[in-house]
């Protein structure tokens, strides 16, 4: 390790909803759910600091809930999500 540089923190052993949902997460913890737990990224949808790019990921790679959780975020009318919107909003 070179001097004066700390190595990057590990991910959280044991991710959890509120992890997901909360606004403060690093985004590469955010990512990491997206990627290895399929089970929280229906919880990733409900964080107002997920990036379009970071849900389009989520949306692509679906689980449990992930589905129902863009409808009622794109029920909700929420203009931040529109590349979402166009494969999923009800005409």
């Amino acid at each position: 390790m070179a001097e004066g540089r700390a190595p990057p923190p590990e991910p959280p052993l044991v991710p959890t909803a509120l992890m997901a949902t909360d606004p403060e997460t690093d985004p590469s913890i955010l990512w990491t759910i997206a990627r290895e737990e399929p089970r929280l990224r229906r919880w990733l949808v409900a964080n107002p600091a997920a990036s379009p790019a970071l849900l389009e990921t989520v949306s692509q790679l679906g689980g449990p809930g992930v589905r129902r959780a863009l409808e009622v975020l794109l029920d909700e009318g929420d203009g931040n999500q529109s590349s979402l919107s166009s494969s999923t909003a009800k005409a």
